[in-house]
């Protein structure tokens, strides 16, 4: 629901007599403050919702920065700093207890002081950013972007502990604003990106962090009413709080009425934790929640019928009809087979979101035969029903279908078999008398770290080397799909992931040779470490999983089959060096980054400050300029899946 709104304000006049010929006057006036009357240009189906009536604050995402320290660089760092972050970086480490006796025994900073750690060839200063999406609450993860300002790479770094603050990041003496949250883990760079050749999009010295950031003071949202009656904020943290009420994980209610002042009623809104992952969908409900909650099937007839007479509203008509609840059900199935394709889709998002099982005939008949983004939004909704083997089924039959069709498919299926593991450990975890020890985050991590391929949906995962996720999905043809936010995933398509014979391929000017042989089941990998020293020669099995665990797993001295320690982004990069060598079938693709258009976002909402050391000094600007606002929500972005063409390949 996109209201307008207009405030009108209402002028108020004193006139003071003064008594002709009378040698004084009256007392001088005083200014009335008078609240500004709020018109909403409000659609007749939707008055009465809380979105017609209020305003959402503090829903855009917001811009953390920091000055970051890198360590594990193949000596491409310590180059000169701007003086004042030198300054700011030695500080913080002398606050970490750098330079002081058996301070980081073991570590790369062990016996160093702050000046000489900036000057180490293997560790760098970057830039950290991110955007933390509206509403997350404490411990939340994200994603961050890093870009150095003194190596001329950031291969094989890891971030340390970092402190993110509200806006764009600054130096010691300048002003120090909120800290929101904290960042570290390994930095994944462009596996595409050259040497020395620097293009757009495309470079070695800027990278990310999938998941490496945690919120640790959460941001409220606040909704502001245009009325400042109690009784009317009363109905609306009601309304809310009935439709979501307090659950497992969530530390307070929904809605808490603040205060009612002149600029209106004031509720401060939690994001429950079971839509912690989607707060867009979350705050989309609450603003299509009508405040009167009687007569809910009254209230999904006059909405179905409205969607029907105007198609154009089907998007709010949805909402509105998802956040009635079940009793909107019977009503809401009318729209299922309706001829007319925006109302239908209205209809089948509102009953799938509210895991009506008779959504998933007619979903599925759309999976099948529609068109566009139209089959892609019927195979996510077909995920999220619960409909028992045959929506697993369904699913598994469009994993054959093009790309964009058989990756939803995959992630529908990963997010079902998440939502199994969670129920079957809550059940050991309850047979055993230790659920309460478990918090409902940390079951869904448990629910994620791995699957076995016994499942109704067929797909198996494998954590490699503690660096990435390795899912198998034994069904079409070879495909290698790569993500590059939030979690890192390597998903082989396919049952069969064997290497062609015989074929050579080499990458990195030769560092990395992988050899197959005619008549042979192995294969033969070559490896010259970046940081110098004797080659590593080794003949592993001629598939690409293990070639891939291969590849990521760190050698240990206890462990006489060591791997070569690789990165998520070197894996990815000797992947694209195999599809290009044609040393396998299967085509690489990537998710569409979304992440700098997040930061873009988020750094368009606030001044960007340039804060000079001192008086006299020319500003020292550390902040990314903003680019291109997206037109997509932001707050919930939807990956778009792409094929790879790599620049410049190696």
């Amino acid at each position: 629901m996109r209201a307008v709104a207009t405030r009108v304000g209402i002028g108020v006049c004193a006139v003071v007599g003064v008594l002709w010929g009378c040698g004084g006057g009256g007392e001088k006036p005083r200014p009335v403050a008078v609240r500004p009357i709020v018109t909403r240009d409000v659609h007749p189906l939707f008055r009465g919702t809380i979105g017609a009536e209020s305003e959402l604050r503090g829903v855009q995402p917001v811009l953390v920065s920091g000055l970051g320290l890198v360590v594990g660089l193949n000596g491409t760092g310590g180059d000169i700093l701007p003086e004042g972050v030198a300054a700011t970086m030695e500080r913080e480490m002398g606050l970490m207890g750098v330079g002081t006796k058996d301070a980081f025994r073991g570590t790369a900073l062990e016996g160093k002081s702050p000046r000489e750690v900036l000057r180490d060839r293997n560790t760098a200063v970057v830039v950290v950013q991110a955007a933390i999406p509206p509403g997350m609450p404490a411990n939340a993860t994200f994603d961050l972007v890093v870009r150095a300002l003194n190596a001329t790479s950031l291969e094989g770094g890891t971030l340390w502990t970092t402190q993110l603050r509200l806006g764009g990041a600054s130096v010691f003496g300048g002003v120090q604003a909120r800290v929101l949250g904290k960042a570290r883990g390994p930095i994944f760079i462009n596996p595409f990106a050259e040497r020395g050749r620097e293009q757009e999009g495309v470079t070695r010295t800027a990278g990310r962090v999938l998941d490496g950031g945690w919120v640790t003071d959460p941001f409220d949202i606040e909704l502001v009413l245009d009325s400042n009656s109690h009784a009317r904020a009363r109905a609306v943290v009601s309304a809310i709080n009935g439709r979501f009420p307090q659950g497992p994980g969530d530390p307070v209610q929904t809605a808490r009425g603040r205060t009612v002042n002149e600029s209106g009623g004031s509720i401060a809104l939690h994001i429950p934790r079971r839509y912690r992952t989607q707060p867009g969908e979350f705050l989309e409900l609450v603003s299509h929640l009508s405040i009167d909650p009687s007569f809910p099937e009254q209230q999904a007839k006059r909405l179905v019928e409205g969607v029907k007479a105007e198609p154009a509203l089907a998007e709010d008509a949805s909402w509105c009809l998802e956040a009635i609840g079940a009793r909107a059900l019977p009503m809401i199935r009318e729209l299922y087979e309706y001829p007319e394709l925006a109302p239908r889709m209205a209809g089948l998002k509102a009953g799938a979101r509210l895991n009506d099982a008779l959504a998933a005939g007619p979903l599925k008949e759309i999976a099948r035969t529609g068109q566009g983004t139209v089959r892609t939004k019927a195979v996510e909704l077909l995920g999220q029903l619960d409909g028992g083997p045959t929506v697993d089924l369904a699913l598994q039959e469009l994993l054959s279908e093009p790309l964009t069709v058989r990756v939803a498919a995959y992630e529908a299926l990963a997010a079902r078999v998440t939502r199994m593991q969670v129920r079957r450990l809550q059940q050991s975890l309850g047979a055993a008398g230790d659920a309460v020890r478990v918090s409902p985050t940390r079951l869904e991590v448990m629910a994620q770290e791995r699957w076995p391929r016994r499942n109704f949906q067929g797909l198996e995962r494998r954590q490699v080397g503690g660096k990435f996720f390795l899912d198998l999905v034994p069904f079409g043809e070879p495909l290698v799909y790569v993500t590059q936010q939030g979690q890192p995933r390597i998903v082989l398509f396919g049952a069969d992931q064997s290497l062609k014979r015989p074929a050579v391929v080499s990458a990195w000017d030769d560092r990395l040779t992988i050899l197959t042989e005619e008549g042979t089941t192995a294969v033969r990998v070559r490896h010259v470490p970046t940081t110098g020293g004797a080659a590593v020669e080794r003949v592993v099995q001629a598939d690409l999983v293990a070639l891939i665990e291969y590849m990521a797993k760190d050698a240990s001295p206890e462990d006489t089959s060591a791997g070569l320690g690789l990165s998520y982004s070197d894996v990815v990069g000797a992947l694209s060096a195999l599809v290009k060598g044609g040393m396998t079938s299967a085509s690489l693709s990537t998710e569409q980054d979304k992440l700098r258009g997040m930061i873009a976002s988020a750094a368009a909402s606030q001044d960007a400050v340039e804060r000079p050391e001192k008086p006299g000094d020319e500003p020292i600007v550390l902040q990314t300029a903003p680019g291109r606002v997206p037109t997509e929500d932001a707050a919930t972005p939807r990956p778009k899946i792409v094929p790879i063409v790599p620049v410049n390949p190696r």
